[in-house]
Parts: C-alpha cells; structure tokens; sequence
C-alpha cells in the first residue's frame, strides 16, 4: 500500500514538472512564438502580423487567429494564449 502512494507521488511531480507547450500564432509564412531565443519586439509583430483586433496595454487581442499575445514590460513578446471563446 506505501508503494503505490510513493509511485502515485513520484507521478504527479514528475507531471507537475514537465514544461508548458508553448502557444503559436501564424502570420503570414511566419509561426511566431513567445519562448523564441530573440524575443520579438511589439515593432516586429505589427510588421508581420498587422494591427490587433484590439490592445489593452500588453495584451494585444488578434481575433482572426484567436490568439492573444503578451509583451513584457520591454516590449518583448513573452508568450501567447489562446483566446476564450465568444459564444
């Protein structure tokens, strides 16, 4: 019975410890993400991406692809979420 728990924890934190599937967003030919070695810059993304559907300070809402991005407070692109849906 001790077993079991002791293989039950060890699977929850190994679980726990695997890393986040990073988020992308198509533009273009070009799939960005958030965890790039060179993060890009809000002046990148509006070159390839366009302009926003909309934008609340560091969240820039894309509504085509139905993505939100992230930016730091350096204006790097820090990661991408999925957009909630609208129904």
């Amino acid at each position: 019975m001790c077993d079991i728990k002791i293989l039950a924890a060890a699977i929850a934190v190994s679980l726990a410890t695997l890393p986040v599937l990073a988020q992308e967003m198509r533009c273009g030919n070009l799939l960005i993400s958030g965890d790039q070695i060179h993060p890009l810059l809000k002046e990148q993304v509006l070159k390839e991406c366009g302009e926003p559907t909309s934008r609340e300070l560091n969240r820039w809402y894309y509504e085509v692809q139905g993505k939100i991005l992230i930016f730091n407070d350096n204006g790097e692109l820090d990661h991408i979420e999925d957009a909630p849906d609208s129904e």
